[in-house]
């Protein structure tokens, strides 16, 4: 079988996972389940999950996504993220032009608050605990980036609508 599930924020993948093996098992016992890629925490959207002899199919689901995401420029937190301590806050002018024109292939460093592995525990599980670690960079690819319209007197502020290889982090978009 293959769910399609709306995943909130502040949960994880796996525990997205975890709660339909917890219901599934009360119907049809230990089964298989797994879900297609990794959404961070704070991201909301489709995940979509595969059961029994579906999980098999992973390999077949794109490995491009598409984010909708806020884009606040001159602030800076300790996560990276808009859930973090403001740390500095700066002036920025940037225009929409300059904004859409970061297509192609980029550099990208995982930021601590990621959803990324290192050493088979979670960078975010890590930073949570106050321990930093190397990360490797790695190229990822932003395929198209939009600026969606946003209310007047918003400056240094964009909506963001992108499509990117799997493995790009929100935060390097």
């Amino acid at each position: 079988m293959i769910l399609l599930v709306d995943k909130p924020s502040g949960m994880t993948s796996q525990a997205v996972v975890s709660k339909i093996k917890y219901a599934a098992k009360k119907h049809y016992g230990k089964i298989k389940i797994g879900h297609t890629g990794t959404l961070d925490p704070m991201c909301t959207g489709l995940l979509p999950v595969l059961t029994h002899e579906h999980t098999k199919l992973s390999d077949l689901f794109p490995a491009t996504k598409a984010y909708r995401a806020g884009l606040l420029l001159g602030t800076t937190t300790d996560t990276e993220d808009v859930t973090g301590k403001i740390l500095s806050e700066s002036p920025v002018t940037v225009s929409r032009e300059e904004v859409v024109s970061a297509v192609g292939k980029i550099r990208q460093t995982p930021p601590m608050y990621s959803a990324v592995k290192v050493g088979g525990e979670r960078l975010y599980t890590l930073a949570r605990k106050g321990i930093e670690v190397e990360r490797a960079a790695r190229e990822v690819e932003i395929f198209s980036l939009d600026c969606l319209p946003m209310p007047e007197g918003k400056q240094n502020e964009y909506l963001l609508q992108v499509r990117c290889s799997s493995g790009t982090d929100r935060k390097s978009v």
